[in-house]
């Protein structure tokens, strides 16, 4: 083609620039959001139906599985890989007809990882700090830590749930070693030594002065605190462990009393 003759100087005469690219934008704007929609399904995707269990599924809505390598040798993990729940819940619609709502039938509602107290399957490793190192520890093994002085230090305290009554004894206190905060309170609710401690969220518990030093938990009652879930080692959690204590207190808001599920008015 012979260009030779071409006006390049008037160009812009005949052609909008300014409304192609006006045009360019909304093409790329438009396959952005669709790009954005697609990584959004990776996981929690494709949804089922909660009474039959069919998938519904478009794979044009679906992106193509990519592969994460996880750090400190956890592995790889491939999404979306259309793996589907596989946990028996203890749980029952209250009514026959669809979109009924449900209720837990365990022994222990706070348990059974339902409604409020749902929790995610979550890795069962701990978490990890750049350098390798567990990132969550009692304070006993985490000797850079300390209460400040000043402060009030709840070790040797009492634990009252929400029924006023004593559920336990903080005997240390575990701390996130990236943000130098509490995480958890370790609670010795038996004087039988071969009773485990267990772990209170510090998210869940109130630290009083007055009339003495202890902790207030609203979530449950004091006789709950044996049944809170026990983590496999007595010095550090994993997070698959975390959610369920996590879950078990959640729950606590709803299921620890009976008068907790009824309405208000």
């Amino acid at each position: 083609m012979d260009f030779s003759q071409f006006d390049f100087v008037n160009f812009t005469s005949y052609i909008d620039l300014t409304q192609i690219l006006l045009y360019i934008f909304w093409a790329f704007f438009g396959y952005l959001l669709f790009y954005l929609q697609r990584e959004a399904r990776r996981e929690g995707f494709p949804l089922e139906s909660d009474e039959t269990g069919a998938v519904h599924s478009s794979t044009f809505y679906m992106p193509t599985p990519k592969t994460f390598r996880l750090p400190h040798g956890h592995g790889e993990v491939t999404v979306p890989n259309y793996e589907r729940e596989t946990r028996e819940l203890a749980l029952q619609p209250v009514d026959p007809w669809g979109g009924a709502p449900k209720e837990p039938t365990g022994d222990n509602p706070m348990l059974d990882g339902v409604g409020p107290g749902a929790y995610a399957m979550r890795a069962d490793v701990p978490d990890i700090l750049n350098s390798g190192e567990v990132k969550i520890r009692p304070m006993r093994m985490a000797s850079a830590f300390a209460i400040p002085d000043g402060d009030p230090n709840p070790i040797g305290h009492p634990v009252v749930g929400v029924d006023k009554e004593i559920g336990g004894t903080v005997v240390d206190v575990w701390v996130d070693q990236a943000e130098s905060v509490i995480r958890y309170y370790e609670i010795k609710v038996s004087d039988d030594p071969a009773v485990r401690t267990v772990l209170l969220p510090a998210n869940f518990a109130v630290v009083k002065t007055k009339p003495d030093l202890r902790l207030y938990v609203h979530a449950i009652k004091a006789e709950h605190f044996a049944a809170v879930p026990l983590t496999s080692s007595p010095d550090q959690i994993t997070m698959l462990e975390e959610e369920k204590i996590m879950g078990y207190y959640g729950a606590g808001y709803f299921y620890a009393m009976p008068n907790r599920t009824e309405p208000l008015f």
